[in-house]
């Protein structure tokens, strides 16, 4: 097991970890979760959650077309936290129908973190 910047311990990988991917949009970028690890991993009562990213730890608002047709968290538009770490680890310039792939794995209540 590995440990965020927060020191809390990272659930095992095998068995929580989820598939996600990169989106765009709106001129800002996000994670889409998908519909079923939306369900499965996210409680609607949530408003934000919190990511570890490089070891720094960001609040995401829940937009309330995550609970929709929309499951994606997004970074603000001033605050390009999400496309700094795709530049850094992926890509901004991908094919259509491939968005780059990663692993979200929640750490705690409402805390995930985010891997390459």
């Amino acid at each position: 097991m590995s440990q965020p910047a927060s020191g809390r311990l990272v659930l095992g990988v095998q068995d929580s970890s989820m598939k996600v991917s990169a989106w765009f949009g709106s001129g800002s970028y996000g994670v889409r979760v998908g519909i079923e690890n939306r369900d499965r991993y996210f409680k609607s009562s949530w408003e934000s959650i919190i990511v570890a990213i490089d070891k720094e730890e960001h609040t995401f608002k829940l937009a309330n077309g995550f609970w929709n047709h929309c499951p994606e968290f997004r970074e603000s538009k001033n605050s390009p936290i999400i496309k700094n770490w795709l530049l850094k680890y992926k890509t901004i310039d991908w094919p259509k129908y491939q968005t780059p792939q990663m692993e979200l794995v929640p750490i705690g209540e409402r805390s995930f973190q985010l891997l390459v």
